[in-house]
């Protein structure tokens, strides 16, 4: 009975890392043909493709070259997270039908803040921002974006961020989740629970998508003590720049069709007073179509989806 019991542990084992190989084979020849295809755009070089138990696929030590740039980024792993390990044996076998959960993660980008390509983008912000008058506090508090120079006047010399994207059905409901960490700068969760679609591609073929809870988190690792320390520099005093962020945030809420209002305001001037993390939430008293929410009055909004809004 021990040597039975033995021989199929051995055969079970043994079945387990030839269909890994297996997976990791296959990925690694679909992968092969894709980048081939895409090299007259981008050039991608990979280390190797492991699959795991857990149902991940990664592939590990990826450098990416642009077109017209000598500068290269790397990226320690890309992985592709599913149910499971039988469910990644038959991922190339599957029709588009969504599983309960699938998800991306990205670790270890890595773009130096001196990059050609990355230089590119201060050219670019330069033609979008050409026809609006910027205060000193929006230059110094980069209202406008985070260009490379603004960078490295930050103290920022390479990024290194983490990246993850997924969604998961949930007692019928699709969440779909976003984070990003860019390490000392900051990092962002984002969550947010649909009814009335089954899957992301739902909404692409014409779903009303019913919002029923959401949540973003934002935590502070250094960019707004840089911020300010940079403008004091450049002799902004601290209210005008905490006046030009919130000139930006509500900039930002209005394209959204949104007007924010004291009980959110308050929190987040707080948190750019010094307080490490903003939490925004919302929890509607019944599912709100997104595809109407234009119909209302920006200041309706907030309302309308109960947002509410902590600082800690």
């Amino acid at each position: 009975m021990r040597n039975l019991l033995l021989a199929i542990a051995v055969i079970g084992v043994g079945g387990y890392f030839g269909t890994k190989f297996y997976v990791q084979h296959k990925a690694a020849q679909d992968l092969d043909a894709l980048l081939d295809q895409a090299r007259p755009f981008v050039d991608v070089r990979y280390g190797q493709v492991v699959a795991t138990i857990k149902g991940e696929l990664r592939v590990e030590d990826v450098t990416v070259r642009m077109p017209k740039f000598k500068d290269e980024l790397t990226i320690d792993s890309v992985g592709l997270l599913t149910p499971g390990f039988l469910y990644l044996v038959g991922f190339d076998k599957r029709k588009l039908d969504f599983p309960e959960y699938l998800g991306v993660e990205l670790t270890g980008l890595r773009a130096s803040a001196d990059a050609d390509f990355m230089r590119a983008l201060d050219d670019l912000r330069e033609k979008q921002t050409a026809s609006i008058e910027l205060t000193a506090a929006d230059r110094c508090a980069s209202t406008y974006g985070m260009t490379p120079t603004v960078l490295k006047r930050l103290g920022y010399r390479e990024l290194v961020m983490d990246f993850d994207m997924s969604f998961r059905t949930d007692a019928g409901r699709l969440v779909m989740a976003f984070g990003a960490d860019i390490e000392d700068m900051y990092e962002v969760d984002v969550e947010v629970a649909f009814d009335g679609v089954a899957d992301p591609a739902a909404m692409a073929r014409g779903a009303r998508p019913l919002l029923v809870g959401g949540r973003l988190e934002y935590v502070d690792q250094s960019l707004n003590e840089r911020i300010v320390k940079h403008c004091a520099d450049e002799q902004v005093t601290r209210d005008d720049v905490i006046a030009a962020q919130l000139r930006e945030i509500q900039a930002m809420a209005r394209e959204q069709g949104m007007e924010l209002d004291s009980m959110l305001i308050e929190p987040y001037t707080d948190f750019l007073l010094g307080k490490r993390r903003f939490t925004l939430i919302s929890a509607p008293h019944k599912p709100v179509d997104l595809t109407r929410v234009s119909l209302y009055k920006p200041s309706d909004v907030p309302n309308l989806l109960n947002l509410t809004a902590e600082a800690g």
